[in-house]
């Protein structure tokens, strides 16, 4: 369990486990502290870290099925203009991604889901973006539920965190048995 809530001396989106920085909504989504306990009073705040990674990450998921299903798309939606560097922004992500800023999302895995949030992450919340780790992420991947996207392959399931224990164990085995042989 992971959390930062409270932590004055760390990044507001750390200290309120949402380094998604999302806004205060009248969403329910899972770990949210309720509006009526929230300290903040403009960021959401959650119980845990990986319950903020999770609401970031389904709030992107949700755009990209809406149609922002580009990186210029769905980054102007997430951080308007009126709030943020913007154009800046997208260059970040398209960098971090892979993606061209007007190239179209097409596979939404895990990968991609690491990938976006640790970009998001670090353009949130620096200098304080090293307190959340892979694992993290991963347990927010975990913990997102069955969705479907129109025209978007998802394929996000934990097969990727099988593939974060399998490759060490096999190189683990593999260490022993040339230093045996």
């Amino acid at each position: 369990m992971s959390s930062f809530l409270g932590r004055k001396e760390l990044t507001r989106g750390i200290r309120n486990n949402n380094p998604g920085n999302l806004v205060l909504t009248n969403i329910a989504w899972q770990g949210k502290i309720p509006n009526s306990q929230n300290t903040d009073k403009h960021f959401e705040q959650f119980t845990e870290v990986k319950f903020g990674i999770r609401a970031m990450l389904r709030d992107l998921t949700n755009d990209i099925d809406k149609g922002k299903n580009t990186v210029r798309k769905l980054i102007t939606e997430y951080a308007p203009p009126s709030e943020n560097d913007t154009q800046k922004y997208i260059e970040v992500i398209s960098k971090a991604v892979g993606l061209d800023p007007d190239q179209t999302i097409k596979i939404v895995d895990a990968r991609f889901y690491l990938v976006i949030a640790r970009a998001i992450i670090k353009h949130e919340c620096s200098p304080d973006h090293n307190l959340i780790y892979d694992s993290d992420i991963q347990d927010a991947i975990d913990i997102m539920g069955d969705y479907n996207l129109s025209g978007v392959t998802v394929t996000a399931k934990k097969r990727f965190k099988f593939n974060y224990l399998i490759i060490p164990v096999l190189l683990f085995f593999y260490t022993v048995y040339s230093v045996t042989v």
